[in-house]
Order: C-alpha cells, then structure tokens, then sequence
C-alpha cells in the first residue's frame, strides 16, 4: 500500500513539474510575441550606453582637477618700479 501512495504522489509531482515547464515556455513566447523584451534590451543599451559616457567625463574631470591641484604655484611678483624722471 505504501508502494501505491508512493507511486501517485511520484505521478502528480511529476505532472506538476510539467505543467510548470509548459506554464514556462508559455510565458516566454507570450513575452517574446509582445516585443516587451526588445523594448528592455534597448533600454538597457541606451542605460549603459549613458551610463559609460558619464564615467568618461567624471574620469576626465578627476584628470584635471588632479592636474590642477598638482601643478605648482605660481608665486606672486610685484611689479617693477619704474625709474622716476628727474
């Protein structure tokens, strides 16, 4: 008797595990019919695109505010007194 409830219980796990690949595929191709997902490809292209072109001009700025915090001062000169007329 325990071999026969074993033997069903094998049985509906394995329907449901059916009934959840074909819920799976299902869900995929209904996903794929509505171009949502080429839509969230672009975007993620345009994300990452933005995303790099942002870290170039922060890299950029960190080089020249680098430069600048590194290159010495120039010192402050008076200017020459010119010779009085007599």
């Amino acid at each position: 008797m325990a071999t026969k409830r074993h033997d069903r219980l094998a049985e509906v796990f394995k329907e449901i595990e059916e009934l959840a690949k074909r819920l799976r595929t299902d869900v995929r191709a209904a996903a794929r019919k509505s171009g949502l997902t080429k839509q969230i490809e672009k975007a993620a292209v345009t994300l990452r695109r933005r995303a790099a072109d942002a870290a170039t001009q922060v890299e950029k700025y960190a080089h020249e505010l680098r430069l600048e915090l590194t290159k010495p001062l120039k010192t402050v000169r008076k200017p020459a007194r010119r010779a009085r007329a007599a």
